[in-house]
């Protein structure tokens, strides 16, 4: 999987090295060049947690950076923290559904995302 700039700077980077350069040098976020298809997988996704979910979903964009027996473990680490195993719960309320993303360590959502990426930057720099 390559990795390019919104503001078409910077093409043809690998997952590691977007992900140690944060945001592009042209000032762009990062983005996949291409989307996998995941529509044929979806029916199979549902019924996973949502570590194992991580992990097919990551999967398909770490490419060789990654272990997938290495991601899996540092998916494990990342959400072994949060104070329920489903990690984002949806909660009916009334007639709507609600989507708990405040279970991490801090109580903040930014623990869904960010507690991953630490381990991430861990793995890719040694």
């Amino acid at each position: 999987m390559k990795y390019c700039s919104t503001r078409g700077g910077v093409s043809e980077l690998n997952f590691d090295d977007a992900v140690m350069m944060g945001l592009a040098e042209d000032g762009g976020l990062l983005i996949p060049q291409e989307l996998p298809s995941i529509k044929e997988k979806l029916q199979d996704w549902r019924s996973l947690t949502y570590q194992d979910l991580c992990l097919e979903v990551l999967d398909l964009f770490v490419g060789e950076s990654v272990d997938r027996s290495e991601l899996k473990a540092m998916i494990q680490r990342s959400y072994a923290s949060f104070r329920t195993s489903t990690i984002t719960p949806v909660n009916p309320v009334s007639s709507i559904h609600v989507l708990e993303l405040f279970h991490g360590p801090t109580f903040a959502f930014k623990d869904v995302a960010l507690q991953l990426l630490g381990n991430l930057f861990e793995y890719l720099l040694n």
